[in-house]
Parts: structure tokens; C-alpha cells; sequence
């Protein structure tokens, strides 16, 4: 399955007024439950943190994608409390197999860096609901994910509608790594064309 990740110190806030705009705009997509940044005092869509410093200056550098039967997922901290980038309520008849497949698709578009280029290479698998985008630290001749982003959609249950969820986690899950910003606004590009296609 696909690597990349959700949890702050501070807890994210839905923006009643946001939600309000939506409505009145009529869309017909369901909408994004938007998030307030705890560095900001505007809602976002699916964004909870900006971009480093350290980030502002890193070059571009390319990224990686294992395939789905490739061994070496990064793995989970064991940690089930991440911090929560954004949600949103998918349609009732939405073909989650397909809609995962597309999300997984997606996060390997990032890999080739030439329309999105990133300044921390990316590791992505897939994994059970989603993808995850491990964000890659090298050093002393050794390589580590001390942070990644779950992209992932819950089943419905008892007649609820699956929920779409992305979370930051790991070790360095309280900071938001460089690239973070610009891959979550290609995500909320992606959710909206996904939520179009993957419908029974």
C-alpha cells in the first residue's frame, strides 16, 4: 500500500462559517468539514500547519513509490493518536474499493515531482483504507520516516457515510513537514475529481 500522514498539539476547530459559505454556494460535491491552523487564524481546507522554514529553503528532489506487493511500508508508530489535517463526508454510494485505487494512484503522481516538485523526497505505499506518504530524512548515509501522511477512508457503518480522513503521524508528527501545505491542496484537488469517478 502507498506511504505518507495527522496530530497536533493543539486540536483543530471545524469553521461553522465556512461550512455555511459552502451551502450557499451550492456546490455539489459534499463538502470539506473545514479546519482552523493553529498557526492561523483563517479555515483551511484539508491543511493544519504551513510550510517550514526549513522547507522554504530545501531544493527540489525527487520521490519514490513502492508498489502494492513491495515489501519495506513504513511503518506504523503504533500511535493512534495523529493529527488530524482534514475530513470529509464521502457520498453513500461511493465505491470505496475504487475510490482507494484512485487516492493510491494519486499519491504516486507525487513521486514523479515534475508538476509538484517537493523538497523532501516521498516514499509512498499502500496501505489497508488508503496511501501513505512518508516524508524521507537522509543523513549520515541512512534513511528514515520520522513523519507521514495517512490518506485513508473509513467504511460506513450503521448507515453512516464513509468518512475520509488525513492524518499526520510519527515521530515528528507535531511538526509540519516541508511540502506538506502544497500536497495537501493537490489532495484537495484529487478528493474532489475521486469523489466524481468512484461512485456506484
Amino acid at each position: 500500500m502507498a506511504s505518507c500522514s495527522q496530530l497536533a498539539s493543539s486540536t483543530t476547530t471545524v469553521s461553522a462559517q465556512g461550512r455555511a459559505q459552502r451551502q450557499q454556494r451550492g456546490l455539489l460535491l459534499p463538502p470539506l468539514l473545514p479546519i482552523r491552523s493553529p498557526s492561523s487564524r483563517s479555515p483551511l481546507k484539508l491543511v493544519a500547519a504551513p510550510l517550514s522554514r526549513r522547507g522554504d529553503r530545501a531544493t527540489s528532489v525527487a520521490a519514490g513509490a513502492s508498489p502494492e506487493n513491495e515489501r519495506g511500508v513504513v511503518p506504523s508508530d503504533g500511535d493512534d493518536d495523529g493529527v488530524s489535517l482534514g475530513t470529509m463526508k464521502l457520498p453513500p454510494d461511493t465505491d470505496i474499493p475504487r475510490f482507494e485505487t484512485l487516492l493510491f494512484q494519486w499519491a504516486n503522481s507525487l513521486c514523479q515531482g515534475a508538476n509538484l516538485p517537493l523538497p523532501m523526497p516521498l516514499k509512498v505505499d499502500k496501505i489497508p483504507g488508503g496511501a501513505r506518504l512518508g516524508f524521507i530524512t537522509i543523513g549520515d548515509g541512512q534513511t528514515e520516516v520520522l513523519v507521514y501522511i495517512d490518506c485513508l477512508v473509513s467504511p460506513p457503518a450503521d448507515g453512516s457515510a464513509p468518512i475520509f480522513q488525513a492524518i499526520r503521524n510519527g515521530q515528528l508528527k507535531d511538526q509540519a513537514p516541508p511540502g506538506e501545505p502544497r500536497i495537501m491542496r493537490s489532495l484537495l484537488a484529487a478528493l474532489k475529481k475521486s469523489v466524481e469517478i468512484a461512485r456506484l
